[in-house]
């Protein structure tokens, strides 16, 4: 007879499966907001490359508005992404949504790196090594 199997534990490592994940998701997850932050602050104008995305046809052109200001707390700069059209219409698709999609794709090649490596580490054997 056969043990008990528990749903998401790998039997090989011992620990589960789900909170391995869960770290590395986490992992993946704080370092692409991290990246996207200090890209965002470094160049704003990545967002222009994501125009066709949130700006509609009549307003094809995007532009990066830079606010900066005086608070309480010292000296705070926003960023806006700005359809502009060839008669001057202007749509304010705003900062966030592009924000998150720039993290979006900093995760997904983060994780294709990761990928990358981890199946490129990997030892993997040879006919050689199996015979006696």
């Amino acid at each position: 007879m056969t043990d008990p199997v528990e749903v998401g534990v790998n039997r090989e490592r011992g620990r589960p499966v789900v909170a391995w994940l869960l770290t590395w998701g986490i992992a993946i997850a704080a370092s692409a907001g991290l990246l996207t932050l200090i890209s965002s602050v470094i160049w704003p104008g990545q967002a222009r490359y994501l125009a066709p995305l949130f700006c509609e046809p009549p307003t094809g052109e995007a532009v990066i508005v830079s606010d900066t200001y005086a608070s309480g707390d010292g000296t705070s700069t926003d960023f806006t992404l700005y359809c502009i059209g060839d008669r001057g219409q202007t749509i304010d698709a705003g900062w966030l949504h592009p924000f998150l999609l720039l993290w979006c794709g900093y995760a997904l090649a983060i994780v294709a790196v990761v990928g990358v490596v981890a199946i490129s580490s990997r030892k993997t054997t040879t006919p050689e090594q199996l015979s006696p």
